[in-house]
C-alpha cells in the first residue's frame, strides 16, 4: 500500500476518474455546508477553535484555523453529519461482497487539511482524494469487518494516513510507518451502529481520518510503528479474524475505485435507499386503514429484525431515525417525502407513522443477498386485512453506480444543501471544483465557502 501511494502520479489518473473525483468533492462540500449549523458540528467547531497550530488548517465555512488533525475531524464530521454523503460497497467482483460500506468522503476532511497545511495546489489535492478513495475501496473490496463485529473507521485511518501522508511529502518508508501507526491504535467497535444510536455515529468515520492524518504527522517526525501490524501473530488479521489479500490497484489502464462511487439521493443509510425509494413510489396508493402488514424483503446484511434491534421500530434520536429501515419506510409511505423534517422528533415520534412502522416486518432474503452489492434489490408486500396482498419490486436506487446520477443531479443536490451560501458563492464553489487541477492555491475554496 505504501509503495502504491508513494509512486501514484496525477498522470496515472484516468480522465474518467478526474471527473469522478470532482463529483465526489462537490457532493461532499454540499453536505458539509448543509450541516454547518447542526449542534454536534458546532460543538466540535468550538472544541477545535481552542487549538492553534504553526501549520494550521481551516474549518469549513469560517476563517478559523486549528491543527490539521482537528480540522480533519470537524470538516469530515460536517460532510458526514446528515448521512447524505457518498458510499462505496465494491463491484460484482469484490471478494468481500459489500460486507462494509464506509463513506469514502469521510477522508476528504483529512485530505484537505493535509493539503492546506502542506501548501499544495489543486492538482495535488485531487491526487490525494483519488488516492484516498482507492485505498479505502481496496479494503472494502477485500476485508470483512461488520460481520465480525468491527466498525469501519480503521479503513479511513489507513486511507488518510497514505493520502494525507503523500501530500505531506512522506517517503515510502514513512508512509509504511504511517499505515502501522494508523491501524494498530484505532480498531473500532460496531457497537457504534446498533441499538439507540448516538451522535458518535456520524463522527466515528471522520475520527478515523483524523487519526490517520495524525499517524502521518508522527511518521513524518520519524516515529515508527509495529512492523507486522496486519500479518503479525497479534495483528489485524489474527485479532479481527479477517484474513484478506490485497487486490490490484487502479491506474491508467484500470478503473479507479472512485469511478464506482455510490451517491445518495436520500439522506439515509445507503442500504435502505432501495426500499425507501420504493416506498416513496407507493405513497399515492398506500392506505394505512386497509393495510394489516408490510413485509419488506431485503439483503440480510443490510437490516436488523425486530428481535435483533427493537429500537429501530421505536426511534428516539435523529441518528436512529436515519438508520431505521422500518421508520424510514413508514415515513415514506405516510408522508411521501424524506426531508429534514423526517428527522425531527415531531415526525419520528408521530403516532400515525409509528402505527404504520409497527406493521412492518423486515425479512432477510438469501436470493437478494446473493446479488448484493452490485444489484441492491428489495421486495415489498402490502398485506390487506382481508388477506389479500400486492407485491412490488425495485432495484438500484438513484446514485448507485448502475443507476448513476447525472452531473446536473449532483449539482442540484449541492445547491439544495448549500443554501446558506449566496447563489454567487455556490456557483463559485462549483466553478472552483470543476477547474481544480488548474488552481495554484486551494485557499480560495475556503473563502468561497463563507456565508455573505
Amino acid at each position: 500500500m505504501a509503495g502504491f501511494a508513494a509512486n501514484f502520479q496525477f498522470s496515472d489518473i484516468r480522465p474518467e476518474a478526474v471527473h469522478a473525483a470532482k463529483r465526489c468533492l462537490i457532493d461532499a462540500l454540499g453536505c458539509s455546508i448543509g450541516a454547518f449549523s447542526e449542534e454536534p458540528v458546532a460543538a466540535l467547531r468550538r472544541l477545535a477553535s481552542r487549538v492553534q497550530s504553526e501549520q494550521p488548517a481551516t474549518l469549513f465555512g469560517t476563517r478559523t484555523k486549528t491543527s490539521p488533525d482537528l480540522a480533519a475531524l470537524v470538516n469530515g464530521s460536517m460532510i458526514r453529519y446528515s448521512d447524505f454523503s457518498d458510499d462505496y460497497f465494491g463491484t460484482e467482483t469484490s471478494p468481500a461482497r459489500g460486507d462494509v460500506g464506509p463513506h469514502p468522503s469521510d477522508n476528504i476532511g483529512g485530505i484537505v487539511a493535509a493539503a492546506e497545511s502542506a501548501g499544495v495546489d489543486g492538482r495535488t489535492l485531487l491526487l490525494g482524494i483519488v488516492l484516498g478513495y482507492e485505498i479505502c475501496g481496496q479494503f472494502v473490496d477485500t476485508v470483512v469487518l461488520k460481520s465480525n463485529g468491527w466498525d469501519y473507521p480503521p479503513l479511513h485511518a489507513v486511507s488518510t494516513a497514505l493520502a494525507g501522508g503523500r501530500l505531506l511529502g512522506l517517503t515510502e518508508s514513512q508512509l509504511a510507518h504511517a499505515v502501522r501507526l494508523a491501524i494498530v491504535p484505532n480498531i473500532s467497535l460496531y457497537e457504534t451502529r446498533v441499538g439507540e444510536l448516538s451522535q458518535w455515529k456520524g463522527i466515528a468515520g471522520p475520527n478515523g481520518s483524523r487519526n490517520g492524518l495524525f499517524a502521518a504527522q508522527m511518521a513524518a517526525e520519524g516515529i515508527t510503528g509495529p512492523a507486522n501490524a496486519f500479518e503479525g501473530s497479534k495483528g489485524f488479521i489474527k485479532q479481527l479474524k479477517t484474513p484478506f489479500e490485497l487486490g490490484p490497484f487502479g491506474g491508467p489502464a484500470r478503473t479507479l475505485r472512485i469511478e464506482d462511487t455510490y451517491f445518495k439521493s436520500l439522506p439515509i443509510r445507503y442500504e435502505l435507499q432501495t426500499p425507501v425509494e420504493l416506498a416513496l413510489k407507493l405513497h399515492g396508493s398506500f392506505k394505512a386503514a386497509e393495510t394489516a402488514a408490510i413485509k419488506v424483503f431485503i439483503d440480510g446484511r443490510s437490516m436488523f429484525t425486530r428481535d435483533e434491534d427493537p429500537s429501530l421500530w421505536d426511534p428516539r434520536t435523529r441518528e436512529t431515525a436515519d438508520h431505521s429501515g422500518p421508520y424510514l419506510i413508514g415515513a415514506a409511505l405516510v408522508d411521501g417525502v424524506i426531508s429534514h423534517a423526517t428527522f425531527t422528533e415531531q415526525r419520528f415520534r408521530n403516532p400515525e407513522i409509528l402505527s404504520v412502522v409497527d406493521r412492518i416486518e423486515m425479512i432477510p432474503d438469501p436470493d437478494l443477498e446473493a446479488l448484493f452489492p452490485w444489484t441492491m434489490a428489495c421486495r415489498i408486500e402490502l398485506v390487506s386485512f382481508d388477506g389479500g396482498g400486492r407485491v412490488f419490486e425495485y432495484e438500484n436506487p438513484r446514485g448507485h453506480p448502475q443507476n448513476a446520477m447525472t452531473d446536473q443531479e449532483i449539482l442540484d443536490k449541492f445547491h439544495s444543501q448549500a443554501g446558506r451560501l449566496s447563489k454567487e458563492r455556490r456557483e463559485g464553489v462549483v466553478d472552483w471544483v470543476f477547474s481544480i487541477e488548474k488552481k495554484d492555491d486551494i485557499n480560495q475554496l475556503f473563502e468561497l465557502m463563507l456565508q455573505d
